[in-house]
């Protein structure tokens, strides 16, 4: 029996002995071979980079660790760095690339990598590729000629490797500078902070760039960002932009906020401002791009998307008419006019806009007041949205269908039709106003009109007219009854308005008509009004509507 114990004793020693002696074998060899392999792919790192950019970029690092058994290869303190002596000499020769590019990253670590397949078959395969805390240099130089003939992705890689693959390859915490110089040399900078970029199974083959099934290479890209921020030109606004995710796969571009943030209070808005100008505040929310065409974007820098819908939005506008007009006209000013001369092409087939609140302020030079407008609970339709040329030879009509609650009452319907061939702004606005009280119209007219509304029910106030930039003609039917209203004036010293008594009472009583229809009589107006045109085309829309209201309630040629 003891001898029996000790015969399986020394049996499983050597089998021990053996375990461990190749472990250390194996162990060994790995040492040995990815210290070998090490030194490799050291040299050929920065072989193929200085090799396949002609000797513009140099790849640095501070240290390079590989294990070939669990196939992790990291780098410390990356960083791709372009020469400008051979940038130069590139330019000279013509042969510098427009979008040069350099880069730093804290740590580039790569997973899963297939070590064998790539020393024995030259097949770069890895799970993932991780950029972390990367800091990335974009500059495109418009003027840079390049008469080299172009290469793809594969045709730079295919003498070194035949095929690159990663399953998941990820910006972590990025940080973007992307500079345009513009061919009058100067610059349009951008900077984006902490983007999250994340490409899904990139393959680079003989045939991957034929695949219907990939986009660059990739099955997706998702970028991600958190905030934007954006002081424009003039200085008087931030814009925001928040929670940006896209996704290739999904062709979906979603957005958590846009907004417009005026730099300055209203009263420091018009000591910069100087002129008459309208102040926008404006945040939109829950924004959704739906099958945005990334080729059409990229290779062609053309937003072509089925579909824009937004949540939620609220719109602030204030205008100081005391301040003195600004310089020049608003002449080719119109919304189809400044969106054809827009130098990105767009299509969208569909936006709409949803629970949207808008409020108008406007101060008035003679009362010195504030007169303000409110729209709320604003739902909007637009369709054809294009400035494409091809797309508008099938459509040329830019339509929008629009409802709201006018002044928490007025149930508001509206009709837009901008035609995008006119070159003179040619647009065409319908609409109904029905079951409001009239007197709602207050915060608006006893400022802006020095009139105030007594009493008034409004029926219907149903309207359409055509105009260009110059002017507009239409028709308007109002009806309405018991319409009572006080001339005012405003008191010495004070925010408060004083009726005009004798003025108010000639007016009820010899001038105001207070109801239509009148004695079985529905009078309709045919207003025409001449454009000023230093003012917007909103404004041309409402003095021509206004003009018919006038028309039905005082009659032609009224002397108020």
């Amino acid at each position: 029996m003891m001898h029996k114990q000790s015969f399986f004793k020394n049996i499983w020693v050597k089998i021990l002995l053996s375990f461990l002696l190749l472990v250390a074998l194996i162990l060994g060899a790995a040492w040995y071979i990815g210290h070998r392999w090490n030194r490799q792919i050291q040299w050929q790192l920065r072989s193929y980079i200085m090799d396949m950019s002609d000797s513009l970029y140099t790849l640095r690092y501070a240290d390079m660790a590989l294990n070939p058994i669990t196939g992790s290869l990291s780098l410390e303190k990356v960083s791709l760095i372009r020469d400008p002596d051979v940038y130069k000499r590139l330019q000279q020769e013509q042969k510098a690339p427009k979008l040069i590019y350099s880069f730093t990253a804290d740590r580039i670590s790569l997973s899963y990598f297939r070590v064998w397949r790539y020393f024995m078959k030259k097949e770069l395969s890895a799970g993932s590729l991780v950029f972390e805390n990367p800091i990335v240099l974009l500059e495109y130089n418009t003027t840079n000629k390049d008469t080299s003939a172009p290469k793809n992705a594969y045709q730079n890689i295919s003498a070194k490797i035949k095929s690159l693959y990663l399953g998941n390859l990820r910006f972590d915490h990025t940080n973007l500078k992307y500079t345009v110089i513009k061919p009058d040399s100067g610059l349009v900078m951008t900077h984006l902070e902490d983007l999250r970029i994340q490409v899904k199974d990139f393959l680079i083959d003989s045939v991957a760039l034929e695949d219907p099934t990939r986009f660059l290479y990739a099955r997706n890209y998702e970028f991600g960002l958190k905030e934007y921020r954006y002081r424009t030109p003039d200085s008087l606004y931030w814009m925001h932009i928040k929670d940006v995710l896209y996704s290739a796969e999904e062709q979906t571009l979603r957005i958590g906020q846009f907004a417009v943030e005026p730099r300055y209070a209203r009263a420091a808005f018009d000591i910069k401002a100087k002129t008459q100008r309208d102040r926008f505040d404006v945040k939109l929310n829950d924004i959704e791009l739906a099958q945005l065409q990334p080729r059409m974007l990229l290779e062609h820098q053309v937003i072509w998307a089925n579909k824009l819908t937004i949540g939620s939005g609220e719109l602030d506008i204030y205008h100081n008419r005391k301040l003195p007009d600004g310089p020049g006209n608003k002449l080719g000013g119109y919304p189809n006019q400044l969106f054809k001369r827009l130098a990105v092409p767009i299509y969208i087939d569909t936006m709409i806009g949803k629970k949207t609140e808008l409020t108008y302020t406007e101060i008035s030079p003679k009362s010195e007041e504030a007169g303000r407008l409110s729209f709320k609970h604003i739902h909007g339709t637009f369709r054809n949205i294009t400035n494409i040329d091809s797309m508008v030879a099938k459509n040329a009509h830019i339509t929008a269908d629009i409802n709201a609650i006018l002044m928490n009452s007025g149930k508001l319907r509206a009709h837009f039709d901008f035609s995008m061939k006119d070159s003179s702004g040619a647009f065409g606005v319908s609409g109904q106003l029905k079951d409001m009280d009239g007197r709602e119209l207050n915060p608006v007219l006893k400022p802006l009109g020095m009139v105030e509304i007594k009493s008034c029910q409004i029926q219907d106030l149903t309207f359409n007219m055509s105009g260009n930039e110059r002017r507009a003609s239409g028709q308007v039917k109002f009806l309405y009854s018991n319409l009572k209203v006080n001339i005012l004036k405003k008191k010495d010293n004070s925010h408060e308005f004083k009726k005009k008594g004798l003025l108010s009472f000639l007016a009820n009583a010899l001038v105001i008509k207070d109801a239509n229809p009148d004695g079985g009589e529905t009078r309709l107006a045919h207003p025409k009004y001449e454009r000023d045109i230093t003012k917007s085309f909103f404004n041309l829309v409402w003095k021509t509507l206004f003009t018919g209201i006038k028309e039905t309630a005082l009659g032609e040629n009224s002397p108020i």
